[in-house]
Parts: structure tokens; C-alpha cells; sequence
């Protein structure tokens, strides 16, 4: 079975769709039978190729000066399924990724797509050019329906749609106690504890909230993602990060290696992710947390209080009290192994695709 995945980007490009893509070409390709294959933008030229996977970086603006570059490579790796991921940082304000299910289908191709996120009414015009074609539909969050606007539901009107949820695209470390010293000294500063936010530094993920949540007296904040300082929400997050109180007390580390957040994450104290429209099953930074063991807070529209098994408190939305609360309850609470959280993730949704493209095969 041939595999063509799209996705505007793909690592070292940095965009969390496009480490699902890698994540799940690596896992395809575990499967037996299987040959992949990732059509991507021009920098997503250094992407990791092994274990026979193709990637093809040919891709320079997602316009649609770029289509007979797409219908070349469709053309000539010829696919039985055309996998399109929705949306990439990659992809910008082009046309080409709202077109590709239909030029894959007049190129008579299987076609799945994966929406990671739900659309505004603005959208509508370029969502029902996508939407029109006939494809498999995978999604990422359990509620998208309820969560997608009424008046854009259409969209989903005839699709076989599969929820498969997500899995972190940070591995599971296993340290020995000279190494965790060793990075907590490289972080504590005469600390207690280290409370991290990893990830992309945006005004909804509530990175600000990190300052009222956490008590300077005893915390040592670490922010791991980039702070652009041109940016005005990044510049207050500098400016929180300034005040007396947190002097000498919040660490930016800017982009880290994947290998290097999950050490940071197995000796936190607390992961904070106080997202502003709340979070779930489709944060792989909730589901890389949890898979190192450490204690997460975050915001939930569905779920609240502890949850002990995957060791996550769900507060209401900005409730920075209740966030206070559950960090001096629970910091330094690490889970308990589990069959259900220690195990193959993306094997297990691997699996899942594999039965998705062979139903619509056998159509």
C-alpha cells in the first residue's frame, strides 16, 4: 500500500501538525506492506528519511503557480491513497492545500484528510472546495461536530469520518538520579521547584497566566519555546518576566530538541499549560507531559478536578486560583505506570489509519 502524505510542514520546520505528520509517515512505515511517502515544503529539506521514507520538499509557496509540481509527484510516485493534513504553518494563505483533495481525485486517487483544528465562517468558500470531494476523514478531537460552527456542519454531510485521537511527538526518557541532578542544577537557580510551559509561545495558550499561577518564592519558571521579542505578546512576556519579583527566577530556552524537552519534563515539578480555549485529547503537549510521568495542570471545557491515572488537574478556564491550588497540592507528583499511557501510541494509530485506508480501497 502507497502512502502519500501532505503537509506543509514537516521537521526541522517547527509546527506541531507537522510533527504528527513525521510521527505517523515513521509508524506507517512500520507496518507491513506499507511504502510512504510526505510531499512538503522546500524547508522541510533536512527531514529524517530513514527507514525508507520519501519526502519530497519540492514545494516553495502553497499557490497554485505549484500545481503541476503537485500533479508531477502524484503522478510519477503514484499513490493509492492522497493523505492531506489540515492546517500547516506551512501551507501560509495558499490556495493549492484547499484544492489538493480535488486534484487528487480527477487524478482518480483515493483521498483522506485530517483536520486538526475547526474553521471560521470566513473559511466557508475554500472549505467547500475540500469538502465537496469524496475522502475518508480523520479527526483528532472526539467533539469536533458539536464544536464546529452550525452553520459550517455541511462539511461533514456524507464523510466517513474516524476519530483518532492524538499521541506526543516527544519521547519518553528514562533517566538515571546523576542526570536528573544534573539538569535540575541546570535550571533550579537557587529554587525549590521547576515549573515548565513548552511549546509555541501564542496569547491562547495563557503563557502569562504562568506568573500569577506560580510563587516566586519557591518556583523557577521555565518557558521552552521562542519568545520573539518584536512580537507585543512575547514582549509581555518578557516584561512579566522582568518584575522584581521574578528577577532570576524564569529561564527561556527558546526551540529545544524534542530529546531535550522530554529531560526537562522528567524532572519538572509541573507542567502548566493554561490554555485560553481550554484544552484535550488533541494537545500533544498534554500527551507529552503525561507520557513522561510529570504533573500537568491545564484548562478544560469538558473535564475537571484530578485525574490521577494520567496525574492531569483540568481547571476551569484563566481560574488562576484553582490553578494555585492544584500546584501546591499535587507539584512533584509523578504518575504510576500504566498499560494504557505506557505503550505504542502512534503504533496503536497507525493501526487505525491502515484500516481506514484499506476500507476505502476496497470501496
Amino acid at each position: 500500500m502507497r502512502i502519500l502524505l501532505v503537509t506543509g510542514s514537516l521537521p526541522p520546520m517547527r509546527c506541531g501538525v507537522g510533527d504528527y505528520s513525521l510521527s505517523l509517515a515513521k509508524a506507517l512505515i512500520a507496518e507491513p506492506g506499507f511504502q510512504v511517502g510526505v510531499l512538503t515544503s522546500t524547508l522541510g529539506e533536512g527531514a529524517d528519511q530513514s527507514d525508507g521514507l520519501e519526502v519530497f520538499p519540492v514545494i516553495k509557496r502553497w499557490s497554485l503557480v505549484e500545481i503541476l509540481k503537485t500533479v508531477k509527484i502524484i503522478s510519477n510516485w503514484s499513490p493509492d491513497v492522497v493523505h492531506i493534513q489540515y492546517p500547516t504553518q506551512g501551507y501560509g494563505n495558499g490556495l493549492l492545500p484547499w484544492l489538493l483533495p480535488l486534484i487528487a481525485f480527477f487524478m482518480r486517487k483515493k483521498v483522506v484528510q485530517t483536520w486538526h483544528e475547526g474553521y471560521s465562517r470566513r473559511s466557508a468558500p475554500k472549505l467547500f472546495l475540500k469538502s465537496i470531494v469524496p475522502s475518508g476523514l480523520v479527526l483528532v478531537r472526539s467533539q469536533y461536530e458539536d464544536d464546529l460552527h452550525p452553520q459550517l456542519r455541511w462539511a461533514l454531510w456524507g464523510k466517513k469520518t474516524e476519530f483518532i485521537p492524538n499521541a506526543s511527538s516527544i519521547p519518553r526518557v528514562e533517566l538515571d538520579e546523576l542526570e536528573k541532578i544534573k539538569i535540575k542544577k541546570q535550571y533550579l537557580n537557587m529554587q525549590k521547584k521547576i515549573i515548565v510551559f513548552f511549546g509555541f509561545v501564542y496569547p491562547y495558550k495563557g503563557v502569562e497566566l504562568l506568573f500569577d499561577i506560580a510563587d516566586p518564592v519557591v518556583d523557577q519558571i521555565v518557558i521552552a519555546g521562542e519568545v520573539d521579542e518584536s512580537g507585543e505578546y512575547c514582549q509581555e512576556i518578557l516584561r512579566r518576566a522582568s518584575e522584581e519579583a521574578w528577577q532570576g527566577k524564569v529561564t527561556i530556552t527558546g526551540f529545544l530538541p524534542s530529546a531535550d524537552v522530554a529531560a526537562l519534563l522528567a524532572v519538572a515539578d509541573a507542567v502548566i499549560l493554561p490554555f485560553r480555549t481550554g484544552g484535550g485529547e488533541w494537545n500533544t503537549s498534554i500527551h507529552g507531559a503525561v507520557l513522561n510521568g510529570t504533573f500537568v495542570i491545564t484548562t478544560s471545557l469538558t473535564q475537571s478536578g484530578y485525574d490521577k491515572k494520567s496525574n492531569v488537574y483540568y481547571a476551569k478556564l484563566d481560574d488562576i486560583q484553582e490553578m494555585k491550588t492544584a500546584l501546591i497540592n499535587h507539584a512533584g507528583d509523578k504518575r504510576n505506570y500504566d498499560p494504557d499511557i505506557d505503550r505504542d501510541e502512534w503504533q496503536s494509530i497507525a493501526n487505525r489509519h491502515h484500516l481506514l485506508y484499506s476500507k476505502m480501497l476496497a470501496k
